[in-house]
């Protein structure tokens, strides 16, 4: 049966989610402490046993469009326990889910699948490819001479940190205007944020005058992914090179960007990222019909 997880239930399902995802018993209990909300939560519980084999989590999330921003769920943390696959109960999870959206005024409901498999998988239950990222990679001699090339960086460029607050209201403002843009509310964003850095990463802020800019950024060896860029346009050169100089040994960079992105609209590929679907279940969803760099754009998924 399917349940709003009880207290009792909370070590089930991070031991669930281990099982599932591999993570570090570290990160479950962060997620668990700072995001984790009960009625957020679908389980499935075998009454034989008592305790649940399956689970997904529903991240509220506000979605830009026509002018204004809809109220809806992120899907996220959908796992099965290996033993229980293929019985229909993740169908079930997912139905449920929508139908719980539906009833609760959320218009949509957005999922990022783990492999490129499931987006056939979400297909079934009405959702449609949305959201797409463009991944570059780059070596370091290639991405400096790319700096110095669009715009002179001067070695005594002065940075003034920007604030939580201010780095939110930047990405509000940046994208907030743009059809599909998935906005997560400040206490989300501060949880993406900690959540980056409690698990070894680096938010780099940088603003100069009236322009800014931030980016998300990890290494691990030798390779930096950069999993959210925002910045105005022709800053671009001048936060890479903040990058470039935070990670001094690295020689591999990993860039995941917005479609709409200019600065590297020659390099890498754009490839598939996130599905949609509404949860009163009427077609079409205009959103996925934007193309190009009109394409919506979802980041900090937690995926």
């Amino acid at each position: 049966m399917i349940v709003f997880p009880q207290d009792s239930m909370r070590s089930d399902l991070e031991r669930l989610w281990r099982t599932c995802f591999g993570d570090s018993q570290e990160y479950i209990r962060y997620f668990f402490e700072n995001r984790y909300v009960p009625e957020n939560c679908l389980a499935y519980v075998d009454e034989a046993v008592r305790r649940p084999v399956a689970m997904l989590h529903l991240l509220r999330v506000n979605i830009s469009e026509d002018g204004g921003l809809v109220p809806s769920q992120y899907i996220y943390a959908a796992c099965t326990r290996p033993d229980y696959r293929r019985q229909g109960i993740m169908r079930q999870l997912i139905e449920t889910a929508q139908k719980l959206g539906d009833t609760r005024k959320l218009k949509y409901s957005v999922t990022v699948p783990a492999e490129p498999r499931l987006f056939r998988y979400y297909a079934r239950y009405g959702f449609e490819k949305c959201y797409k990222m463009r991944v570059v990679y780059m070596d370091r001699s290639d991405l400096e001479f790319l700096c110095r090339e669009r715009i002179k960086v001067s070695d005594n460029l002065r940075e003034t940190m920007m604030k939580i607050s201010e780095v939110f209201a930047f990405r509000r403002d940046m994208l907030v205007d743009r059809d599909g843009f998935v906005m997560w509310d400040q206490s989300a964003f501060r949880y993406a944020i900690s959540s980056h850095e409690h698990d070894g990463g680096h938010i780099i802020t940088l603003s100069y005058g009236d322009d800014y800019g931030y980016a998300f950024c990890s290494e691990e060896g030798g390779t930096v992914r950069i999993t959210e860029f925002i910045v105005k346009e022709h800053f671009a050169s001048a936060l890479i090179w903040r990058i470039l100089r935070s990670y001094p040994k690295a020689e591999r960079f990993v860039f995941r960007l917005p479609v709409y992105d200019t600065f590297f609209e020659k390099y890498g590929e754009v490839v598939d990222f996130a599905m949609i679907c509404r949860n009163d279940g009427k077609k079409p969803v205009s959103l996925t019909t934007l193309e190009g760099i009109r394409t919506p754009y979802l980041g900090l998924a937690l995926d």
